[in-house]
């Protein structure tokens, strides 16, 4: 409804961290506000930050004032204000979104996670799909054969085989596009993995933990060889799982869950599942390559068939 004056805030500011994140929130926030899905009469913005170096909380809070000045003059300072920043990459896993992390699903509370029921957003799940209390299942659509873990995040995916996601398991997917071409990626980890963890020599490589186990010995599983070429940006920032080039690129949405699930298979199996012969992507270059305009079709599918469903 529309909100009467003091009910609300004035303004809404969300800081995006390129032009690619400013348009997915601006087309998520459009279509939020035709559906009626927030409060009418306020004035939404979307600012990107500036380029270069990531200028951190406060600089984008700098930078949104100025923004709003240029908008408003002095007027914006009688405003009430909500600034949400929003512009960063990595936090935790379950805000490692490729549409931005603002309108994605909060981490779990330490401690109490298994004491919460199962949170599905925005989903289409069969009435046999099993869900474990504590997870999360977000924008997406999974068939009768597919179980989720206890305390997981399905964000993104097309799941219609069958498929066991196990507990404490990250998963999301990203369709991206290459040379023109629109392709699929999924990224997987445990959710206590630290994407940004880095090392500075690839001789310490077992340094790092990808599913709570040591990262070379994965790679040697997927008969992955290490070398610099292994990691995006050539290990310019160090050596890190944000950076790695572990992730096949599939033509499909559900080959590209279906691969990746085949590698935690592989090491919590430990058997060896060789990925040698696939273009691998790392999460940075996930991030790059993004097709936001394809992500959010998705998206509108899933609502028009929750929709559907509902007049039924």
């Amino acid at each position: 409804k529309a909100i009467q004056t003091g009910e609300f805030w004035d303004v809404v500011v969300i800081t995006a961290v390129d032009k690619k994140q400013e348009l997915a929130y601006q087309q998520q926030l459009a279509d939020k506000l035709k559906r009626k899905e927030l409060p009418l009469g306020v004035h939404y913005h979307v600012f990107t930050d500036p380029p270069g170096p990531k200028i951190g909380n406060g600089g984008s809070t700098l930078h949104v004032l100025r923004c709003l000045e240029e908008q408003y003059g002095d007027k914006w300072k009688s405003f009430t204000i909500m600034l949400i920043h929003s512009g960063g990459y990595s936090q935790r896993l379950p805000n490692a979104s490729a549409l931005g992390k603002n309108f994605t699903a909060l981490p779990f509370d330490q401690g109490e996670r298994s004491e919460k029921p199962a949170c599905v957003i925005q989903s289409i799940l069969d009435s046999k799909c099993f869900i474990a209390p504590g997870s999360v299942v977000e924008y997406s659509k999974l068939g009768p054969e597919v179980s989720v873990g206890a305390n997981s995040i399905v964000s993104g995916c097309y799941i219609s085989a069958k498929a066991d996601i196990p507990s404490e398991t990250f998963i999301s997917s990203v369709s991206v596009r290459i040379a023109g071409q629109l392709m699929y990626v999924s990224m997987v980890f445990g959710v206590e993995d630290n994407l940004k963890k880095a090392v500075n020599l690839l001789s310490d490589i077992h340094l790092l933990k990808i599913f709570g186990v040591n990262f070379r010995w994965c790679l040697e599983l997927w008969d992955l060889t290490i070398s610099d070429q292994l990691f995006s940006g050539g290990g310019k920032t160090g050596f890190g799982l944000w950076t790695a080039r572990i992730f096949p690129v599939c033509s499909t949405l559900s080959d590209s869950i279906s691969v990746s699930l085949k590698m935690l298979n592989a090491v919590q199996s430990k058997l060896t599942f060789k990925l040698n012969d696939c273009k691998l992507l790392s999460v940075e270059e996930m991030l790059l390559y993004k097709d936001v305009d394809d992500m959010l079709k998705f998206r509108l599918q899933i609502y028009k068939e929750i929709t559907l469903q509902r007049l039924e």
